[in-house]
């Protein structure tokens, strides 16, 4: 029993570490090619912005998810949102879509993705992507996971991509 208990207290101390180290950490950790990996830092993306939400309010969330250090360049690790009817209402990482109605485009595979992001968010689930890497234009696999906002019309994603060498 004492044994449990060490390795319970060991498993719990290292999981609040995980938390406590925040943003920071997760960006700091070098990006790579490992889809677990880069799943993971995906989860973590979208718990953290999510306690964020909670901690500052909707509003100043978005703002700091537009900076450093909520956004990466490696991985292209970033927040993104779209309303369940596939109207794309936040995007760091592409700002440019924001405003569109996103609802009939696909991946390379024909996986229509804000239908993803809506499924993502209300089952708690990662999803994959195939598309062209915005810098290198090879195909690149996408991770994305996302929760439904307290109004109940708008998604938001943590995704990010798989580096390209």
């Amino acid at each position: 029993m004492r044994h449990f208990i060490f390795i319970l207290s060991l498993f719990l101390s290292i999981s609040g570490a995980v938390r406590a180290d925040g943003i920071d950490a997760l960006h700091a950790r070098s990006a790579g090619a490992e889809m677990a990996m880069l799943q993971r830092d995906v989860e973590l993306l979208r718990d953290l912005a999510q306690s964020h939400i909670d901690s500052v309010g909707l509003v100043q969330a978005l703002n700091d998810f537009m900076a450093s250090p909520w956004s990466r360049d490696a991985n292209g690790l970033h927040i993104w949102g779209v309303t369940k009817t596939g109207i794309s209402w936040f995007d760091a990482g592409h700002p440019e879509v924001v405003g569109l109605d996103v609802s009939q485009m696909s991946d390379l595979e024909g996986r229509m993705w804000a239908n993803l992001a809506t499924l993502s968010a209300a089952k708690n689930s990662v999803f994959t992507l195939l598309f062209p890497h915005p810098r290198t234009g090879q195909a690149a696999q996408g991770v994305h996971s996302c929760f439904m906002l307290a109004d109940g019309q708008r998604v938001l994603c943590a995704g990010a991509f798989e580096d390209i060498n």
